[in-house]
């Protein structure tokens, strides 16, 4: 099934924890008692989730028909650089990307989710949030349609933890080559069919650290936090001679995640150095 399945690279097995001796009989009987009202409310929880018992999301549930009569609707990009596939990494970013996944939801936007872990494994695209349906929670009840936007959000989210911990990610890499395919992806959205596309938000999660290529403009490994260095890094970036990045035209972009998790007080430094900076070339509605 297509919806909620993400194009994903299978990730190193995780070790098991070891098993435990087998309980006495009575005391197995009880536990397996326990289980079975877990097992009911997991099951619940799904079908409340919008998928299937184990299964994957079902997105048409947040879905809605495309405007009509010449409307357009915005398009909401979302691209994780992901450097750690950590359960808490996940839970961090998703946290990160609800409150757009709600406004999406209650105005009715075009969703497209991005992920890339560095190396030479290329882009995670999400089959479920491709960019090319409408999301959108609308009820004649208000209080009905605020605990199924909830819902929604909490489905969606759960796609973005899913995708991020599947994630194989490599000890080098950047958020390079997720900016650089932004403008070449709005376009192909906008001529899909079917698709009326208006203002378009880029969000961003990222912490700026780039390593282990040197030919790769976002490589921070061996510099020093300066703004001076920042701003040379991110010429060289749209430099005409390298070209790795372009400014995003009419969009809005947000850059998330930056100083996120356990990072040096210099790290912080040049990242928010950088986040400057690329902010000054890449779009006039940029933070």
């Amino acid at each position: 099934m297509r919806n909620g399945r993400s194009r994903r690279r299978p990730s190193r097995p995780r070790p098991r924890s070891p098993r435990l001796g087998r309980a006495a009989g009575v005391l197995a009987g009880a536990a397996l008692l326990l289980a079975v009202p877990t097992l009911a409310g997991c099951s619940a929880m799904d079908t409340m989730l919008g998928r299937e018992t184990g299964g994957a999301i079902d997105c048409s549930r947040y879905q809605d028909d495309p405007p009509e009569g010449g409307q357009s609707a915005p398009l909401l990009m979302l691209y994780l650089d992901i450097s750690d596939n950590s359960a808490a990494s996940a839970a961090r970013i998703s946290q990160a990307v609800r409150p757009y996944f709600d406004t999406a939801l209650r105005e009715g936007q075009y969703i497209r989710l991005v992920a890339g872990s560095g190396g030479t494994t290329g882009l995670t695209h999400s089959d479920c949030l491709d960019g090319s349906k409408l999301f959108r929670i609308d009820r004649n009840n208000g209080t009905r349609e605020e605990k199924d936007r909830v819902a929604a959000v909490d489905a969606l989210t759960e796609e973005v933890d899913h995708l991020v911990q599947s994630e194989r990610v490599s000890p080098t890499g950047s958020v390079t080559p997720l900016l650089a395919g932004v403008n070449d992806e709005i376009a192909t959205l906008r001529g899909g069919p079917g698709v009326s596309i208006g203002a378009v938000t880029v969000v961003v999660w990222s912490d700026l650290l780039g390593s282990g290529e040197a030919s790769d403009c976002l490589n921070v490994d061996g510099k020093k936090a300066s703004i001076q260095i920042a701003e040379a890094m991110v010429r060289r970036c749209f430099s005409p001679d390298t070209q790795q990045l372009t400014p995003i035209a009419d969009s809005r972009v947000r850059f998330i995640g930056v100083n996120a998790g356990a990072v040096t007080k210099p790290q912080q430094d040049i990242a928010r150095y950088l986040r400057g900076e690329l902010c000054r070339r890449i779009s006039s509605d940029c933070g």
